[in-house]
This record gives structure tokens, C-alpha cells and sequence, in this order.
């Protein structure tokens, strides 16, 4: 991206923010906005990190929690801000965000609303590069779009993401901080326990190898132990013939493999493993779809069934 392209997309968001303010200034002083109806104002950027605020929030007087993007758009990858989303941030007291990257317009919601309060819930977590190096982690200050972002779908690092969610929370409204301990320690009770449950039916398979057809499983397949054999970017890009035949390869030299889609894309390259004697297809949910505070939880049990049937 050339830097006139940035300064473009900047000049852009910009009126757009002002056309939105404008908005939301007409609609308060005609009554139909009342900027005061809540307490705290809670933004959160995209669903696995909505639901965990809805969680963590759960029962405190005066909080109001809402999500940026709409949950039918899955990972946000390019999202490109729009009038509404601005008007939604003009009312703002806190943004939560998933961090590692994952918000690429963090950068000029930053410069737009300067004071507005951001938890970034990827602190202190070890981030894989999203060049594929699947053993390859560091950790973390700022993000420059190298990381691969999808940290929520271990269990591991969700958790460590409620946690940062929590004490962010506790910073700014520390009035309420043994509701939001509460709530958190609840949250994370269950996350663990289903943890424990992934963990019991990944030691079941029958086999640990697996190739991933999104990197959005693997932080995943690295929290279940799995041993991933191949690397590949189903559902963006059509895969070429060479990366198939590679993926074949390790599935033939491998002999029995899994193979783990991500469930927004299609599962359509089953013939990758046509030459093992053992394969079984998966296709994951990363709870990028959905609704309610329940959504990541709901997507891992159901991952946890598809577990269970392999034999």
C-alpha cells in the first residue's frame, strides 16, 4: 500500500467521521440520541471479543455493550470502515479490540478519537507469524500486519484474552471491579473445562496429523497438539496445483491425516488426501459468526463433537 493510497484512505475515514458526528449531533438534539442513556459505553470490534464482553459485563448497572462489525462478516482481514461504524464510535467510552493486527483501521480510529479508551486483548500474548512458520512466535508491542491475528481460537490465549479484557475493564471503572472479576472467573471456568474436554478428544484421534486449509486454525491445532503436516489458504485464493500437490505429498508420506477447514470456506479439496490410508474432514467453527455471549463457547463444543466422531 503506497503511502498517497494511505493518505487517501485517511482523508476519507475523516469525512466520514465528521458526516457522522454531524449525524449524531442532529439526532441528539432532535431527541432521538440520548449519549447519557448508559453509564460506560463498550464497543467491541468484532464477535469472539463481544462475546467475551457481554460476559465479563454480564450484570453490571449501566453498561452498555455493542459490536463494531456485523457478525456476518467473519474475520476482518480488509474491513473498511463505514458511516454507521463511525457514528457508533462517536458515542464510545471504551473500544475492545482483539489486537495482533487483526483491526486494520485501528490506526486512524486512534487519530480520530484520541481519547477514546482502547483494550487491546492480545497483550502479552505470543503471536505466530502469518507468513506460515507454524513454530514461529514472538512476542509483542506494536503489530505491524505480520502476525497471524486468529489468537481467540486457542483456548489458551482466550482466556489470557478475558483476563486483559478484565483488568482493562477493572482500569477504567474500578468501581465495579469485584463484578467484573466475578463474571471473568466464571467465563473462564467454562473455557478451561471445555479446554480440558478438546483436549481429551484430540488425545482420542486416531491420528495427530492434520493439515490446515486457513491459518485461522493454528493456533488451534497448536493447543490440541496436533502435528500439522501442511499449511494452506483455502477460501481467499484458489490454491495452485503446486501447493496441492505438496499437501498431497505430506498426506502420503504421512499415511493418515486430518483435514481441518475452516467452516466460513468451502471444503473442497478432500483429493489432497485421496493416497493416505486414513483421512477424515473437519470443518471448524472459529466463532467469527453468530451471536450472543455464548458465541465461542458454542463454536468450540461444536468442534468438540466433530472431535468426538473421528474413529
Amino acid at each position: 500500500m503506497t503511502a498517497s493510497y494511505k493518505k487517501r484512505l485517511a482523508m476519507v475515514f475523516a469525512v466520514m467521521v465528521l458526516l457522522a458526528l454531524a449525524a449524531a449531533a442532529i439526532t441528539a438534539l432532535t431527541g432521538g440520541f440520548n449519549k447519557n442513556s448508559a453509564r460506560l459505553n463498550i464497543v467491541a470490534s468484532f464477535l469472539p471479543v463481544y462475546g467475551a464482553a457481554l460476559q465479563v459485563t454480564d450484570g453490571v448497572g449501566g453498561v452498555e455493550v455493542e459490536n463494531l462489525v456485523p457478525p456476518q462478516t467473519g474475520c476482518m482481514h480488509d474491513y473498511q470502515m463505514t458511516p454507521d461504524n463511525a457514528v457508533t464510535l462517536s458515542k464510545a467510552d471504551v473500544l475492545v479490540i482483539n489486537g495482533a493486527g487483526a483491526e486494520g483501521f485501528l490506526g486512524n480510529v486512534k487519530k480520530q478519537y484520541p481519547k477514546l479508551n482502547i483494550i487491546d486483548t492480545s497483550n502479552g500474548i505470543a503471536l505466530k507469524r502469518a507468513d506460515h512458520h507454524h513454530d514461529e512466535h514472538d512476542e509483542h508491542n506494536e503489530h505491524d500486519g505480520t502476525y497471524n491475528e486468529h489468537i481467540w481460537t486457542s483456548p489458551s490465549f482466550y482466556k489470557k484474552q478475558v483476563e486483559n479484557l478484565r483488568d482493562g475493564l477493572i482500569g477504567i471503572d474500578p468501581e465495579h471491579a469485584d463484578r467484573y472479576r466475578e463474571n471473568a472467573e466464571r467465563y473462564i471456568s467454562k473455557i478451561e473445562s471445555l479446554r480440558a474436554e478438546l483436549l481429551a478428544a484430540t488425545a482420542a484421534l486416531p491420528t495427530k496429523n492434520c493439515i490446515l486449509f486457513h491459518d485461522s486454525l493454528a493456533y488451534l491445532a497448536d493447543e490440541l497438539g496436533l502435528n500439522v503436516i501442511a499449511l494452506l489458504s483455502a477460501g481467499e485464493t484458489a490454491l495452485s496445483a503446486a501447493e496441492l500437490a505438496k499437501a498431497a505429498n505430506a498426506a502420503e508420506q504421512a499415511g493418515s491425516v486430518l483435514l481441518l477447514y475452516d467452516s466460513q470456506y468451502d471444503s473442497e479439496y478432500n483429493s489432497v488426501a485421496e493416497k493416505a490410508s486414513f483421512s477424515r474432514q473437519l470443518s471448524l467453527d472459529t466463532a467469527v459468526t453468530g451471536d450472543g455471549g455464548d458465541v465461542w463457547l458454542d463454536a468450540m463444543r461444536g468442534n468438540l463433537e466433530q472431535l468426538k466422531q473421528v474413529k
